[in-house]
């Protein structure tokens, strides 16, 4: 996992624009305890041009590698240990990026 980390071509090659991570971070945080649920392990910030999450979720362990795209939504990508991508999103709006990650990473019916 931490060599994919270092992997920065493929995070390049993702990335669209640069946006201020820490703000993304806190959208994701809006309830706390669903961002918990994921096992974050480790929080990167890629140079201001995506956020890199490394869960252990139901659903997914590995990377969570979030973007922001040039039409102004997130596009966000669940990575394999080997660097192929798993899973991708494009074109979630803000107010659910965490409901839309957390049905990929974590979320079960029988919670309820």
């Amino acid at each position: 996992m931490t060599n994919l980390i270092k992997n920065s071509e493929l995070f390049e090659s993702l990335s669209q624009r640069e946006f201020e991570p820490r703000e993304t971070l806190l959208v994701l945080k809006h309830n706390i305890n669903v961002f918990w649920s994921w096992g974050v392990e480790r929080i990167v910030n890629f140079y201001n041009k995506g956020l890199i999450l490394v869960v252990n979720g139901n659903h997914h362990c590995g990377i969570v590698f979030i973007i922001l795209a040039w039409n102004d939504t997130y596009s966000y990508y669940l990575l394999n240990d080997d660097g192929s991508i798993k899973v991708e999103r494009h074109e979630v709006y803000f107010d659910f990026l965490q409901s839309s990650i957390d049905k990929d990473v974590e979320y079960i019916n029988d919670y309820n």
